[in-house]
C-alpha cells in the first residue's frame, strides 16, 4: 500500500486514528511508508524521513511518539509500533 496524501480529510481522519495499522517491532527494521513511531519501552531507534532529518540510534523513552512520514524503521533495542502512513 503506498502513502495516502493527508491533505484529504478522510485519509488524514484514518492516520490519526491508527486505522491503516501499524507494525510492532521489538527488533530488527521495517520498511514502508510510516506517519508515527510510538515508543513502548524504551528504545534505540534509527528512522529515514522523507523530508527533514534521519535519526541515528537515538535513545527514546517509553510513552513517546515522533511523528513525520518515515520510509524505513529499525530499533537495537526496546518495542515500538510504527503507524502506517
Amino acid at each position: 500500500m503506498g502513502y495516502s496524501n493527508l491533505a484529504n480529510p478522510g485519509n488524514y481522519q484514518q492516520a490519526a486514528f491508527g486505522q491503516k495499522g501499524f507494525e510492532y517491532l521489538a527488533s530488527g527494521n521495517v520498511s514502508g511508508n510510516f506517519n508515527a513511531v510510538q515508543v513502548i519501552a524504551d528504545a534505540t531507534v534509527t528512522v529515514v524521513a522523507s523530508n527533514g532529518d534521519n535519526l541515528t540510534n537515538v535513545d527514546l523513552p517509553a510513552g513517546m511518539t515522533i511523528v513525520g512520514r518515515f520510509t524505513s524503521v529499525s530499533i537495537s533495542s526496546g518495542k515500538v509500533l510504527a503507524y502506517i502512513a
